[in-house]
């Protein structure tokens, strides 16, 4: 086929314009496509448990300072939050980690951060490693579905 792609879709498998992008069709004609939101170093953020977590208790939050970004397993960057407190977490394996450190991964769908919205989390004992996510040590995860904002 004449693009070198994959059959159908866009050109190479990839979108070839903003009128190709999801959710651009509801945009005004000539539109630009939104900023995307990057949590910055030193904002404040809210986290509450999602509905089957254990690391907090129901309809408890806790806050803690954005003191870095790394490498993640999705397109977003991994935001690394210094909790106001240490929170004990237990992992699927039964593994337990007490740490105020936290990892956060945007959860929604699509994946992106917002300023506010759900979030994947892991806890840590101490700094995360900000070598790539391959590589590092793997924190406990606490929650698939913790609800941050920041701010």
């Amino acid at each position: 086929h004449e693009s070198g792609g994959p059959t159908g879709g866009t050109r190479g498998g990839y979108i070839d314009s903003f009128e190709n992008m999801p959710g651009a069709q509801s945009q005004p004609f000539g539109a630009s496509p939104p900023r995307a939101f990057i949590p910055e170093l030193g904002v404040r953020v809210t986290v509450t448990a999602g509905a089957e977590a254990s690391w907090l208790g129901p309809g408890e939050r806790i806050e803690g300072l954005v003191c870095d970004r790394m490498p993640g397993p999705l397109p977003e960057a991994t935001v690394v939050v210094k909790l106001d407190r240490s929170v004990e977490a237990r992992g699927r394996s039964g593994r337990r980690v007490t740490g105020a450190w936290a990892l956060l991964d945007p959860a929604d769908s699509p994946t992106r951060w917002r300023s506010t919205g759900s979030a994947r989390l892991e806890v840590w004992a101490s700094p995360p490693s900000t070598e790539p996510w391959l590589d590092a040590d793997i924190g406990v995860l606490a929650d698939d579905d913790a609800t941050y904002d920041f701010g």
